[in-house]
Parts: C-alpha cells; sequence; structure tokens
C-alpha cells in the first residue's frame, strides 16, 4: 500500500530530526501540520490526553514502547483529509557542534 505521507516526511525529515533532538530530553511527540506546513513539538501527556477517547489508551501504550526502545512518535495532521496518522522512528543522533 502507498503511503501519501512518506514523501512529505522525507522531505521535512532534516527539521523534524533537528525538533525532535531539539527537545529530546521531554522524549515529545512530534507532529507535522499539512494544512499549516509547520511542524510542532508538543509534550507527550498533553498531547495524548487531546486525543479522542478511542484512540488514547492505544497511543498511550504506543508511545510507552517506543520510549522504551529509544523511538518517537511522529503525527501527521492532514485536516483536508480528516486524518491523524502516527509513525514510529528510531531517535535521531544529535549531531556534535565544532566551534573550533
Amino acid at each position: 500500500m502507498d503511503d501519501p505521507y512518506l514523501d512529505i516526511i522525507d522531505e521535512h525529515w532534516n527539521n523534524i530530526a533537528t525538533l525532535y533532538v531539539t527537545f529530546q530530553k521531554i522524549k515529545p511527540i512530534i507532529e507535522y501540520d499539512m494544512h499549516e506546513r509547520k511542524i510542532y513539538s508538543y509534550p507527550a501527556k498533553d498531547y495524548i490526553n487531546g486525543l479522542s477517547n478511542r484512540t488514547r489508551a492505544m497511543m498511550r501504550k504506543q508511545y510507552k514502547e517506543a520510549s522504551k526502545n529509544n523511538k518517537f512518535i511522529l503525527f501527521i495532521r492532514d485536516t483536508e483529509e480528516q486524518r491523524l496518522r502516527s509513525y514510529v522512528f528510531d531517535v535521531p543522533e544529535r549531531k556534535e557542534e565544532n566551534y573550533e
């Protein structure tokens, strides 16, 4: 099955990874909003609690599993198609800054 969001994730991956690494200490959930064309970082608890009752329990479990396995959750919000799709990715490595 073709996933229409994988190309978008690939196109914005560097910014998604950078945002995650910036807030990595709080293990955020990252969201890419298709309509706004913006990437957001949210505290996981707040984000999960804002989901529908139907999705909340599943996401809590998915988030715990992802955190335990050094992974993070990315959501793609597509308001035009009325979709909110989650993906799990390995935590990106932090690039070391060289100021020499």
